[in-house]
């Protein structure tokens, strides 16, 4: 188990210590200055007072002013606000460590020889760094990457196997919140990714096995902020969606192996040979693309006019691979069955009543459709396209999963309800943590592990319900 956090250490402390010493060094080099002369001249030793004033409020700008601000959580919100607050804090601290270690650095000079003084600055820079490092480790650091294994039943829910912690967002500059989450084809690994990083997790050992990072400057594009993340059957192909990109690496290495113009939304076809995902596009709706995986080919485009600013899609497709299924207006429950070889609207169904629907999902046995609109669940009949049970008041909903056996719905939003398909009834309910804005989950491929996202990483849970 790791408890310290190295990756934290050099991605995110070292760089903000690189900051800290350029800045310091120019203020130092300023005010030390400044300092060293007017000291040496009271004192009629100028030529030995300005390197020690210098060193003095170099230590004394890292020490009073760099360590508070770049170990306050405040000074990583961004905005006017957080601008704001460095300001005064600058305004105040710098000039205080500054002058205050300057003044301090030709005094030595004066009192001490010449081994006592190096030792003293020696030290002085090996406390800075270590009280600097310390801080902003404890101030800021999530826990390091870990599976936690647990057992026992969560309270009115469902009973525990574990949590992988490590994705506390403690504050803005240092984002590991959970984009997307996805099981292997056997259900042994867990695939999570974050804005910029991809992990992958063995389950039955609890052991981190790849970890693949974003661009190694830490700054992300459009084209690389993953969204969302899908895994061929044969568990060699990890498919990922970023604003602008859809990327299919290799699940093993993490490697980059082909890229397509497409965005935000991915989805496999069962037989792994057809890709489902949006087409590019540079306004917030979209068309869905259809790609055949062999040969990176887009085979069509089907217009949907899809919003893409949320974080869950009205789009699935049928158990056999042959129909997509679209709500395809942002503002009205028209719902489109699509031939996926063809493109060939087959039926419409469902009225304009101009309330988007934010999600649905086909049951695997493709007798049932529901779908999520205006804080309710409607679930169709897929043989007569009506509405057989509308569940009511459930919140906001961005997913909907299903169980193979078609018994079971899964739906995460303002919170994570779990349903019986044939009678509208909610079985259970998990209320997410205060500070997750929303719920990511995935549902092994034999129905028997849930995974969702809280507010320290992902919890997960055996699916044993009582029918």
């Amino acid at each position: 188990m790791n408890l310290i956090n190295f990756e934290f250490i050099l991605t995110f402390i070292l760089p903000q210590l690189i900051y800290a010493t350029f800045l310091s060094a120019v203020i130092a080099a300023i005010v030390g200055g400044i300092v060293g002369l007017i000291t040496g001249a009271i004192a009629r030793r100028i030529k030995h007072t300005i390197i020690p004033a210098m060193v003095g409020a170099f230590i004394g700008t890292m020490l009073v002013a760099m360590t508070p601000i770049y170990a306050s959580p405040e000074t990583y919100i961004g905005g006017p606000f957080g601008g704001l607050a460095i300001l005064l804090k600058m305004m105040v601290l710098v000039p205080a460590g500054s002058i205050i270690g300057g003044v301090l650095g030709a005094a030595y000079e004066q009192k001490l020889t010449f081994q006592v003084k190096r030792r003293i600055t020696w030290m002085g820079l090996l406390f800075t760094y270590t009280l600097m490092v310390i801080l902003l480790y404890f101030n800021l650091a999530p826990a390091a990457f870990q599976f936690v294994k647990s057992s026992g039943q969560e309270p009115n829910f469902l009973p525990r196997i574990g949590r992988i912690i490590g994705y506390e967002q403690k504050f803005s500059g240092y984002n590991q919140r959970i984009s997307s989450l996805a099981f292997t084809q056997d259900g042994q690994q867990l695939v999570i990714a974050n804005i910029g990083d991809i992990r992958v997790w063995q389950l039955d050992t609890g052991k981190l096995v790849h970890t693949f990072p974003g661009p190694p400057d830490g700054s992300t594009t459009l084209n690389d902020q993953i969204i969302a993340i899908a895994i061929t059957p044969d568990n060699k192909t990890l498919v990922t969606a970023a604003p602008q990109q859809i990327q299919l690496r290799e699940l093993k290495s993490g490697k980059i192996l082909h890229r397509l113009e497409g965005s935000d939304y991915i989805k496999l076809a069962p037989d792994a040979k057809t890709l489902i995902g949006f087409k590019k596009a540079d306004n917030p709706t979209a068309d869905v693309g259809i790609w055949e995986l062999s040969n990176r080919k887009l085979l069509r485009t089907i217009p949907a006019n899809i919003e893409t600013l949320g974080s869950g899609y009205p789009v699935d497709i049928t158990s056999d691979g042959k129909t997509l299924v679209i709500a395809n207006s942002s503002y009205s429950n028209q719902i489109e069955i699509r031939d996926i070889n063809t493109g060939k609207r087959l039926q419409s169904f469902g009225d304009n009543q101009g309330k988007r629907i934010s999600t649905l999902v086909i049951t695997p046995d493709g007798k049932n459709l529901i779908t999520a609109q205006n804080n309710n669940l409607q679930i169709w009949d897929m043989n007569t396209k009506k509405i057989v049970k509308t569940i009511p008041n459930v919140g906001t909903v961005n997913h909907l999963l299903v169980t193979p056996d078609s018994q079971t719905l899964i739906s995460s939003g303002d919170r994570l309800h779990i349903w019986q398909i044939t009678t509208g009834k909610k079985l259970l309910t998990w209320q997410r943590p205060p500070k997750v804005y929303t719920t990511e989950v995935a549902l092994s491929p034999d129905g028997k592990i849930l995974a969702a996202t809280d507010d320290r990483g992902v919890r997960l849970w055996r699916l044993a319900l009582a029918r």
